[in-house]
């Protein structure tokens, strides 16, 4: 990672102790490892808080960035089939490409529209949702939406649906759950099943579909920057958007690295 992000963090400077790569990286990860004020990412790790603050936001641009051309959908008819077959192993059910959700991530209260950012359960955020495959790997996400916002809202205005709707993942489908409209292209359980055929489809889809749970279950336990056990992150809606952009980014790291994460968030 270090070599990686040297051009886009090496400051140009005629200081002679210039912050490290190598530092401004340890800086970022202990931050949204912590979910930590400044000034205590600043006190362990010798820095001024003003410092710590600027490389935050450094490598949380560059990670965001990063996010935007790394994080995909599969894009072919071989990797659509291998991501159908890895669900199906699940609990047999077929022609499943993604699991969807949405998750609040809790923020300050802004200074700007502070009403829509309460969510239902009363504390500020932003609701980002997520699609993930049947290794917890992050494939699409949208995090730019106030905590108020319904997860049916966000999926109607999201240009995933708009790519679904145009054929360009086949016959391939999504999970979510009962927050979301039922779409040939998103399979919601039944209401009220009312035979056994209905029973057996909604606890396929329960099992299928508990994987974006448990993405976002591994996500939070290892950034916790993104969970209120981290208290909340101190930043405008913008800042906190791409600080969890950049977090996506390293789960999915992470995950294909198989860096394990024991912790789970209470």
């Amino acid at each position: 990672m270090i070599q990686e992000f040297e051009p886009q963090l090496k400051r140009n400077t005629s200081r002679s102790h210039a912050i490290s790569v190598c530092t401004q990286i340890l800086v970022a990860l202990r931050f949204y490892a912590s979910g930590s004020f400044q000034n205590i990412v600043a006190d362990s790790s010798g820095l001024s808080q003003q410092s710590v603050s600027k490389i935050i936001t450094s490598v949380s641009n560059i990670l965001a960035e990063r996010a935007r051309n790394e994080i995909k959908m599969p894009a072919d008819i071989l990797q659509l089939q291998q991501t159908m077959r890895d669900f199906h192993a699940i609990a047999g059910f077929p022609r499943v490409i993604g699991a969807i959700d949405g998750s609040h991530i809790p923020i300050k209260a802004p200074t700007e529209d502070e009403e829509i950012y309460v969510n239902r359960k009363k504390f500020h955020s932003i609701n980002i949702q997520v699609v993930c495959d049947a290794q917890r790997v992050i494939i699409n996400y949208d995090v730019k939406y106030p905590g108020s916002t319904h997860d049916a809202y966000i999926w109607n205005r999201s240009t995933l649906r708009t790519r679904f709707q145009h054929g360009e993942f086949r016959d391939g489908i999504l999970l979510g759950d009962s927050g979301y409209p039922l779409e040939p292209s998103l399979m919601t359980p039944f209401a009220n099943p009312a035979s056994p055929a209905e029973e057996e489809f909604n606890r396929c889809h329960t099992r299928t579909r508990t994987i974006i749970e448990q993405t976002f279950g591994v996500l939070k336990s290892r950034f916790r920057c993104l969970h209120k056990s981290g208290g909340n992150l101190q930043y405008d809606p913008l800042k906190c958007a791409k600080i969890t952009a950049a977090c996506l980014l390293l789960h999915n790291r992470c995950i294909k690295r198989r860096i394990c994460c024991k912790r789970k968030p209470r």
